[in-house]
């Protein structure tokens, strides 16, 4: 039956025949490995009854032809005890066989040591060519494989089958009856068989079987997953940096104004990298005197995080007290004479938050306070010394006036007013009971005021005297002593050098006389600048012109008391300071007195008398330190 056969349906069924004979070989020497341990295990179980393991034989069920003709396989369940068998199933092959694909259910192959078998099989092998793992053999399968036995001798030269481990027996399965399809109900006599004698295939063998040795891709994978360790270590080294560095950063900062800020201040340590680290704010060109909040961003790998600069001012203004003297009749100055040195970035403002009754003097605190923009508030101590006066002013150099009816009269002639306190006291005269055109004696009032409102009076005698035939006018005295000024000085004196030429020219160009008109000053002085002659009187009183000309202060002292007769010289003031001057001539004392003290005055004694003597209270203090030392009498001039 075969010889007729055409050559290809033979060669068809020589390569499927070798196909399953190895699959099948592999199955036989799995099923003996199984049984021998099933001994085993039974031979070690005597004390526990076991059941009779039904022969493999038994358990294999004839198929039954099913109309059509076809021939139903059977199928071993998985999980059955029996031995796992690869079943083939084929139908006749018509006599004109056709290329068709092989449905080949690859789930349940078993894996030889040369790999899988190929999901795709030569195409001429029969579409209804099996392979069930887990079945049993079947009567059908024996009749394949002595078909194949004869096949192979033909087309394909035989297959060595593989070897096996030396404790692995093969059983030889044998063929159910077709006839009966009941599983035998005693175990099969035991054959002893050969055992196969295991080759090991080669690449070649094992192609020519349609089987494809499993590649081995160990070193590629090895390396890939070399370079996935490599790179996930680089992940997690880089995470473990980004977090640990933008942990760093700090997203909010509040500085003092008047202080500075730089993006250091957000970063609390060193990142790894701090050239990825960008800031797009420049502080440099913040004021941060003035308090505000100012939000930038902080750049790290490629990440910015908000951040926030909060300037505020909580630092109060500073600021000093001016401590103030006053009278319990001042005014209260303005608080800001009375903080200095203020300080504060902003602007501030001052004001009196309390301030004291000064009236009844003392020395008083008053608060001021100075608050800045942002409500900071200094409070500033200001002392306040009050001095409540009770004192009146002193009236001093007041005296009995006698003049000419006409001729002016100097109220406030050698009349000078003082205050313990108050520097300028007002001074008030009072002649509303004077007639000036009727020759008379009227009282005249004078009333000094300080700024306290303290008063005090002073009271004279003023006699007006009808003018004698011989009087002089003070205008023409005046003008004769201008000429003889003119001639002694120039503009570039310093008043005490005017005072030194005048006091100079009387003492060596008037000559003393006993008998002359004394009758009014302005004759005394016009008789001395004109005959050049008179007493001390007339000595005195030509001073007087003179210095008044020059615009120097100057006042006539008396003495008092006197024995015989009266003595009169003359008191300056130079450079605020009062000093004595006398121009007349002393028996056996050929020199003069220029700004003398009244201590040095005082002192001065010429054959046994001095004769200067005068009420010191009724003129002005004069000056207590000397300055003989910088006059030159002999040259008439100040020494430089």
């Amino acid at each position: 039956m075969h010889d007729a056969e055409p050559n290809q349906a033979r060669r068809v069924r020589s390569a499927d025949a070798a196909v399953f004979k190895a699959v099948e070989h592999e199955a036989a020497l799995e099923r003996e490995a199984e049984l021998k341990a099933r001994r085993e295990a039974q031979r070690n179980a005597e004390a526990v009854a076991q059941p009779r393991q039904v022969p493999l034989s038994a358990q294999l069920k004839a198929p039954q032809r099913q109309p059509g003709g076809q021939t139903p396989v059977r199928v071993l369940q998985r999980n059955a005890p029996v031995q796992e068998h690869v079943s083939l199933q084929r139908t006749p092959a018509p006599q004109h066989i056709e290329q068709r694909p092989v449905a080949i259910n690859t789930q349940f192959v078993e894996k030889s040591e040369f790999g899988e078998l190929e999901q795709h099989m030569p195409a001429h092998v029969p579409e209804r060519a099996v392979l069930h793992r887990g079945t049993p053999a079947v009567q059908q399968h024996e009749e394949i494989a002595e078909d194949i036995a004869e096949e192979e001798e033909e087309a394909v030269r035989p297959v060595r089958a593989p070897k096996r481990a030396p404790d692995k027996k093969v059983r030889r399965v044998e063929k159910p009856s077709e006839e009966s399809s009941e599983e035998p109900s005693e175990k099969p006599e035991k054959k002893p068989e050969k055992k196969p004698k295991k080759t090991r295939k080669t690449v070649k063998e094992a192609r020519s079987y349609g089987i494809k040795r499993k590649r081995r891709f160990v070193l590629p994978l090895l390396i890939i997953l070399l370079l996935e360790i490599i790179v996930a270590g680089f992940a997690v080294t880089a995470l473990t940096i980004y977090n640990e560095d933008t942990d760093l950063i700090v997203n909010e900062h509040t500085i003092e104004a008047g202080t500075s800020a730089d993006v250091s201040m957000y970063i609390t340590g060193e990142p790894r990298f701090p050239k990825y680290v960008s800031c797009n704010l420049d502080f440099s060109t913040v004021n941060y005197n003035i308090p505000q909040t100012i939000r930038f961003t902080v750049r790290m790998y490629g990440t910015n995080f908000p951040c926030e600069l909060d300037i505020v001012d909580t630092t109060p203004p500073t600021a000093e007290a001016v401590p103030q003297t006053m009278f319990s009749v001042d005014e209260i100055p303005p608080v800001e004479e009375c903080v200095t040195n203020v300080y504060d970035l902003n602007e501030v403002t001052i004001e009196w938050l309390e301030v004291p009754d000064i009236s009844l003097g003392g020395n008083l605190i008053a608060k001021a306070a100075v608050t800045d923009n942002s409500g900071n508030c200094s409070i500033v101590d200001v002392p306040f010394y009050v001095t409540r006066d009770s004192e009146p002013p002193v009236i001093e150099g007041t005296h009995d006036i006698e003049v000419y009816i006409g001729d002016p009269i100097g109220y406030r002639e050698d009349v000078t007013v003082t205050d313990d306190i108050d520097p300028h006291p007002i001074l008030e005269i009072d002649t509303s009971e004077v007639t000036a055109d009727e020759p008379g004696t009227y009282v005249v009032t004078y009333r000094a005021t300080d700024f306290t409102g303290n008063v005090s009076e002073a009271t004279i005698n003023l006699k007006l005297k009808k003018k004698p035939s011989t009087y002089v006018e003070p205008d023409v005295v005046y003008a004769e002593a201008q000429k003889i000024l003119d001639k002694i000085t120039n503009s570039d004196m310093s008043d005490m050098e005017k005072a030194l030429q005048i006091t100079y020219w009387v003492r060596y160009n008037v000559y003393y006389v006993s008998n002359c008109d004394d009758s009014s000053w302005t004759r005394a002085a016009y008789d001395g600048f004109t005959k050049r002659s008179g007493n001390c009187y007339t000595f005195a009183m030509c001073a007087k012109a003179l210095f008044d000309v020059a615009g120097i202060e100057n006042m006539i002292i008396i003495r008092d008391p006197y024995i015989y007769n009266p003595h009169y010289w003359n008191y300056i003031k130079i450079d605020d300071q009062w000093y004595h001057c006398d121009s007349t001539p002393r028996i056996g004392w050929s020199s003069y007195f220029f700004m003398y003290t009244t201590k040095e005055l005082k002192n001065f004694w010429h054959n046994g008398w001095n004769g200067y003597n005068f009420p010191e209270d009724k003129y002005p203090q004069s000056a207590t330190e000397s300055v003989q030392s910088k006059i030159n009498y002999s040259g008439h001039s100040i020494k430089g």
